[in-house]
């Protein structure tokens, strides 16, 4: 029996614990105590800001921002995987304004990392299977690379095991943007949803575009790119600036925007409402705009690339017929029509390889480098070419050199062994999809496919002129339509689906 007079009193902490508890998770500081808490807060943050540094107070909202970011990664998946890719899009527009002092490719790591570890914390607290979802040849040969990878810190052409550990934390957080993807897309809405998205921040991004080509850059963008002899040299050619948006650089703004035409066509051309459609038609004008405006020749040949498949696929329809025809006819009028516009000389130039300087430039460099490819089946190793190899191997006799494509790139750090391995991969994601194409019967599901099929081989007809498949923010679409692939045909015979796609015009 407790006795009140025996019952031992709260101590001063556990009453301030209370307190506590009762202001920030009961009323959520929605007081006069909880107001007048936060006013000493931003008070005391001022007045050390004042009197300490400036630069103090940068990192404080840094970190406020960042914890925020991390406790949404951590406790809604889907949210952090979207706010990930938000993030992606504008965190190069925001450092240019910062002079490129953010570290903005460990932010995009960091918030990929906790996403991937608030699933994780999910599956345990619900008992689910780890690898739900992940039984499919996509994972299979993707699994196979990463064992290819790991054998690597062997390779005796190799130097640095620092270079080696930073291309396997990248193809690690490739792998996890797959696996999020598997497991947010648990529903025809959540993928619907995420195509919104990503259409929406194109959409953003082509218009930036626009205002830059119609405007001009601002001020700090003309003094970003000034600062880098290089870098002017590269954007500002044949007396034109090419535009980068919000991106990193002209050639990943136009790869994304080239992608997000491709995938936009396709869907115009399949079974969805005339809302959609036209709704469709408005974020396509500013989208090829700023593809134009990009100057980026690969983005121009991908185009033709990803609709060759989806012609292929639909060949017997009247509609695709049509489509081909007006195609071709808006092609011959671009390439030999009487225009003297420069971003339509840079576009006709795609197609008159004899012309491009640097087309048979990259040529001779290929050709160059065959020989050691030949010589070495499993290649100098992860991060020996390019500036990374500067960095990382600067003794190698890669060092240096320019890998302009993405295949090259795999050749002569992984050998014609990861060559191979990688285009099995590409054939085993276009074979998974064209299967799951057919099988399925959502005429809803059936564009979408188109669609992503359509996307992914423009990537993969990129990635010979550029290394176009892995840079942020395009490597978020091109795994998460990986992930489309593998799922779309497990909602294809959802009755409210098969209703919606009765209704569809």
């Amino acid at each position: 029996m407790n006795y009140p007079s025996l019952q031992k009193k709260p101590g001063i902490f556990q009453m301030l614990g209370r307190l506590v508890k009762q202001q920030i998770a009961e009323r959520r500081l929605h007081s006069v105590l909880g107001y007048t808490l936060l006013g000493l807060v931003a008070t005391a943050i001022a007045f050390a800001v004042a009197k300490i540094d400036e630069r103090l107070g940068i990192v404080i909202i840094a970190g406020l921002l960042g914890g925020t970011a991390a406790f949404i990664c951590l406790f809604n998946t889907k949210l952090g995987f979207y706010l990930t890719i938000i993030v992606s899009f504008f965190m190069f527009f925001a450092n240019r304004m910062m002079h490129d002092a953010l570290p903005v490719g460990a932010a995009i790591d960091v918030m990929i990392l906790f996403t991937f570890i608030g699933i994780y914390f999910r599956k345990t607290m619900l008992k689910e299977k780890y690898w739900q979802h992940s039984r499919n040849p996509i994972t299979a040969v993707y699994f196979l690379t990463l064992a290819y990878l790991l054998v690597q810190v062997f390779n005796p052409s190799m130097d640095s095991v620092a270079g080696w550990v930073f291309a396997i934390r990248k193809f690690i957080n490739f792998l996890m943007i797959f696996y999020i993807a598997l497991h947010i897309f648990d529903s025809y809405d959540n993928i619907k949803e995420f195509i919104k998205l990503w259409l929406g921040l194109c959409f953003v991004a082509g218009l930036y575009g626009c205002f830059q080509e119609w405007h001009g850059l601002l001020g700090f963008e003309e003094r970003w790119v000034n600062y880098d002899p290089l870098r002017y040299k590269l954007y500002f050619q044949a007396g034109h600036m090419r535009k980068f948006s919000i991106l990193s650089d002209p050639t990943a703004f136009g790869i994304l925007m080239a992608d997000a035409v491709i995938f936009i066509l396709v869907l115009i051309m399949g079974n969805i409402t005339r809302k959609m459609r036209n709704t469709l038609l408005v974020l396509l004008v500013p989208i090829v705009l700023g593809m134009a405006y990009s100057g980026t020749r690969t983005a121009n040949a991908m185009l033709p690339a990803g609709l060759i498949i989806f012609v292929l696929m639909t060949i017997t329809s009247k509609k695709t017929l049509a489509f081909t025809i007006a195609g071709v006819v808006v092609f011959i009028v671009v390439l030999f029509g009487p225009f003297h516009n420069p971003t339509i000389q840079r576009v006709r130039s795609t197609f008159m390889l004899s012309e491009d300087g640097s087309y048979n430039e990259r040529d001779i460099n290929r050709q160059s480098i065959q020989p050691y490819m030949l010589r070495h089946p499993i290649g100098g190793g992860p991060s020996t070419s390019g500036m990374m190899g500067l960095r990382y191997n600067p003794h190698h006799v890669l060092a240096g050199f320019p890998p302009d494509s993405g295949y090259l790139h795999t050749a002569i750090e992984l050998g014609w062994v990861g060559l191979a391995l990688t285009c099995l991969t590409y054939f085993i994601v276009m074979w998974t999809g064209i299967r799951n194409y057919y099988r399925s019967r959502s005429p809803e599901i059936k564009a979408v496919y188109l669609a992503v099929l359509a996307a992914l081989y423009g990537f993969m007809i990129a990635n010979y002129a550029q290394v176009a498949i892995g840079q942020v923010p395009g490597c978020f679409f091109f795994f998460a339509m990986l992930a489309m692939l593998v799922k779309l045909i497990t909602f294809d015979k959802e009755p409210e689906l098969q209703k919606n796609n009765n209704s569809s015009v």
